[in-house]
């Protein structure tokens, strides 16, 4: 079967973008085009009325192979000429950190004491509206209305920091 430059590089296209989409992996994608291609040569002249659909379906049973080969496979390993990078973050990556976490929690003690103590139970503390409402005594609305006052808050003073350090 033979292709014309231009049906090559638009199919080419559509498929690695399907192939991209469902593996994530440039590589991975490629190789599957590639297949899918090869595949299609084999196949006699005039027997495929729609490139396209073909095309597609092949890599569609390409990628399921593949996803079957790993799961068999378990893990890749890993190259042994691989450095793994360190789990832990580098010294200036934590004191970014911890300027960020002092940030926020100046942002916090900041608030109203009804808005800082609503977030707190929402935000970080995970209960649903209706449970922070009830314990406060409050509407679940108000309670939406203090946590997006309080989430613009901090948008708001994470905004400025990050301008005043730019600086």
């Amino acid at each position: 079967m033979q292709f014309d430059e231009r049906v090559y590089r638009q199919l080419r296209s559509e498929v690695y973008g399907f192939a991209y989409r469902q593996l994530g992996d440039h590589a991975t994608s490629e190789d599957v085009v590639q297949d899918s291609f090869v595949r299609l040569a084999g196949y006699a002249p005039d027997t495929v009325h729609n490139l396209g659909g073909m095309l597609r379906r092949i890599a569609r049973n390409l990628i399921i192979d593949h996803a079957r080969l790993r799961r068999r496979r378990g893990e890749e390993a890993v190259a042994d000429d691989f450095d793994m990078p360190c789990p832990q973050p580098s010294q200036e990556e934590a004191m970014v950190q911890r300027e960020r976490v002092k940030t926020v929690s100046r942002i916090i003690e900041a608030m109203p004491p009804q808005r800082r103590q609503v977030f707190v139970l929402r935000r970080l503390h995970g209960l649903s509206a209706k449970e922070v409402a009830a314990r406060l005594d409050i509407t679940p609305g108000a309670v939406d209305a203090h946590v997006a006052r309080a989430v613009l808050a901090l948008h708001r003073g994470m905004t400025a920091q990050d301008e005043q350090d730019a600086r």
